[in-house]
């Protein structure tokens, strides 16, 4: 074989790769495309979000008067946390103390550090 048919096979086989490329490029374009489309056209079928009313607190849980928890939450979450319960020890801190998920976890993270 000569030098200019290896060059022209590889070539070859190159534009073939290539094209095998773009077409599955072109594909994956059209998939997204769709689901554009289908997700653009979903925000007409639900209503707009409501105005969240105000959280009630639940005193149960709260120390009279301030941010701090009340000594039952915090045993509660250090069980929950001994027995490796750590997502439900956010969520529970979440819904007695009203917080974002970020500064529960960062609460309980510091919690179970201590």
């Amino acid at each position: 074989m000569e030098r200019t048919e290896i060059i022209a096979i590889v070539s070859l086989l190159i534009s073939i790769f290539l094209l095998l490329k773009h077409f599955r490029m072109q594909s994956r374009i059209n998939e997204l495309t769709s689901d554009l489309a289908r997700l653009e056209g979903r925000s007409e079928v639900y209503p707009p979000p409501r105005p969240q009313q105000p959280a009630v607190v639940d005193t149960h849980f709260i120390s009279s008067g301030s941010s701090e928890l009340s000594p039952e939450l915090e045993q509660r979450l250090r069980q929950l946390l001994a027995e490796g319960n750590k997502i439900k020890a956010i969520k529970e801190l979440r819904e007695a103390m009203h917080l974002s998920l970020k500064d529960a976890k960062n609460y309980v993270d510091a919690m179970d550090q201590r």
